[in-house]
């Protein structure tokens, strides 16, 4: 693709990529907790067997597809639980999140200035819920993970990126809210911002010179 946009002269970079979930997708954690609890699993207990090592890693790296993850998933849960618990793994896997409308507001601000890019360590699932929540058109690239075969923080999947937008990543920024992430993009030389809200990204963007 070509990274230049209308205002890529005056940006300090060519090009943003963000981080999914943390950033545009926010998780109803609260909601999913209430059923499990209701249903005899302990809260957080499926999220912590579905990004259990190797389990979570093999469904964002593409080894596993998402019916196989959850399938897995699944069984360890009843095992353990019993098929009283199936209601709580039902409502897990039908959950696709919530969209922050001010940070989707935020990547069409910018983004008639520079490409704007997803990069997510998603499951072979996430191009269909990207559908769902009505996001698919809101990224000019969408890059997953699962479909790549390599994950954040790895830096091998930054490089990829970057070939991909065939941009420098001195040139190019990256938003996530998990400081490994961040990290595994510094070591490629990706200009890295923490995300803790919308104010500080709007700082961040500003600083590369983006109109907001």
């Amino acid at each position: 693709m070509n990274p230049a946009g209308p205002n890529s002269g005056r940006a300090s970079v060519d090009a943003v990529v963000f981080d999914l979930d943390g950033v545009i997708r926010h998780w109803n954690d609260d909601e999913l907790d209430r059923t499990a609890r209701q249903h005899g699993v302990p809260p957080g207990a499926i999220l912590e067997v579905a990004f259990s090592a190797p389990l979570g890693r093999a469904a964002i790296t593409g080894r596993l597809t998402y019916r196989e993850w959850m399938d897995r998933i699944r069984a360890e849960i009843l095992g353990v639980h019993g098929p009283g618990a199936e209601p709580a793994l039902a409502q897990w896997e039908q959950n696709v999140g919530v969209v922050d409308a001010e940070m989707v507001e935020l990547l069409r601000i910018i983004r008639p200035q520079v490409p704007v890019a997803l990069l997510s360590n998603g499951t072979t699932r996430l191009r269909r819920d990207l559908h769902v929540l009505g996001l698919t058109d809101e990224f000019d690239v969408i890059f997953n993970t699962a479909e790549i075969g390599v994950a954040k923080p790895d830096p091998a999947v930054f490089e990829q990126v970057l070939g991909a937008l065939g941009t420098d990543a001195r040139r190019t920024a990256f938003v996530d809210d998990l400081a490994t992430n961040v990290a595994g993009a510094g070591e490629v030389g990706l200009v890295g911002h923490l995300f803790r809200g919308r104010s500080g990204a709007e700082d961040f963007l500003r600083r590369l010179r983006l109109a907001l």
